[in-house]
Order: structure tokens, then sequence, then C-alpha cells
């Protein structure tokens, strides 16, 4: 019986990878979630943390065409786009929270 490789699109390592540095999962939580390795959401991780903007993409971090460094400018502009959301997303269910325990009125 073979296992097959399964591949991942760099949007979801991002995702992953995002879920854990900003606290709404913990790898054990991603690991089960996605049935994937802890050494491999590791090595994720650390490749993100290492360049964001080329993580995952196979992009030579010493590109120096215009091409290259507008593509890289992209993926840090959609990353932190995504962060943001994310950001919002956290705030707006607290705000519900808070107002279904009543520590919070609308207004």
């Amino acid at each position: 019986m073979s296992v097959s490789k399964r591949k991942f699109t760099r949007d979801f390592k991002i995702q992953v990878v995002q879920e854990v540095e900003q606290g709404f999962k913990t790898r054990a939580q991603i690991n089960r979630e996605y049935e994937l390795s802890e050494g491999l959401v590791a090595k994720w991780i650390a490749a993100y943390k290492k360049d964001p903007q080329n993580a995952f993409t196979g992009v030579n971090t010493g590109g120096n065409s215009e091409v290259d460094k507008l593509k890289a400018k992209i993926s840090q502009l959609e990353w932190a786009l995504g962060r943001k959301t994310m950001e919002v997303e956290l705030l707006r269910e607290t705000v519900e929270k808070l107002r279904a325990s009543g520590v919070v009125k609308r207004g």
C-alpha cells in the first residue's frame, strides 16, 4: 500500500502559519484538523518567518528584476491584508460575545 504525497497551495500554507502565529489555533490543533505532521507545520512556520514575501513561491530571494520585486511586494501586501482581515474578524467576534454577555451595550 503506497502513501500518496499531498501537495498544498501557497495560500493554504500561509493560512496555517497565520492561524498558529496569531494564536487562533495551537500547532496541535492544526496538526489534528488538517492531518499534518508537527514537523511539516514547523517547517512552514520557519520558512515563513525567514522570508514571508517569498515563502512557498520558489522565488529566489536574490532576484533583482523589477517583476520579481513587484511580485514580492504583491505577496507582502496580500499577506498584510489577510492578517488584517483575520484581526477584524477576531475583533468582531469578541465584540459580539461581549454584547451577548451584557458587558458592552450597542450604541
